[in-house]
């Protein structure tokens, strides 16, 4: 349970961070700039500590469900250490290019992909408990597909941020089904 309730704080901290930066940093343009340029300039620290979180609340939730769905664990444990690893490589201002920017962008891409596959992988395992499973994998996909597509024409960050909510929501859900699929203890009293 306790990493169950890890993953829980993850998600929401990574949602208010994501809603404060919206007005903390009203300069990056949220229908066109990517929410890791949050990382660059003032709070900047924030972005770094939420992306970590995310990734600790990943790896989290990779433990807790390791038993239930193994490659959906798996899956979500690279994502979880792309995350962290992200964390300490922030992305490039625009029209530079360093090491450190394309370690981020290697990172974010192996991120993007990974957690919607782990995703689809714990639908089976998912389903019996929670209903909405298959629609939230497949509406994860769709979000990969329409942050891909938003990219051609221009509305990159509003899909990025439609998605990375999906994300975190996703994450909420599975960590609050597995705690309230735990027993009850306060009733064993033999």
């Amino acid at each position: 349970m306790p990493f169950l309730v890890v993953t829980i704080v993850a998600a929401i901290v990574d949602l208010v961070v994501l809603a404060v930066f919206h007005i903390a940093r009203p300069e990056v343009d949220p229908l066109t700039r990517p929410t890791s340029e949050y990382a660059l300039g003032a709070y900047g620290w924030a972005a770094a500590v939420a992306t970590g979180i995310v990734g600790l609340g990943a790896l989290a939730l990779a433990w807790a469900v390791r038993t239930q769905t193994r490659p959906a664990a798996v899956v979500l444990a690279i994502f979880g250490a792309a995350k962290v690893a992200q964390a300490f490589f922030p992305i490039d201002p625009a029209g530079v290019v360093t090491t450190t920017g394309q370690v981020h962008n290697v990172l974010g891409n192996i991120a993007f992909f990974t957690l919607p596959l782990a995703a689809v992988l714990a639908v089976r395992a998912l389903s019996p408990r929670w209903r909405w499973a298959p629609p939230a994998a497949a509406g994860l996909v769709v979000a990969v597909v329409a942050v891909l597509a938003a990219d051609l024409h221009g509305a990159f960050g509003v899909a990025q941020r439609v998605y990375l909510v999906g994300c975190s929501l996703w994450m909420l859900a599975v960590a609050a089904v597995g705690i309230a699929d735990l027993p009850d203890r306060t009733r064993d009293v033999s």
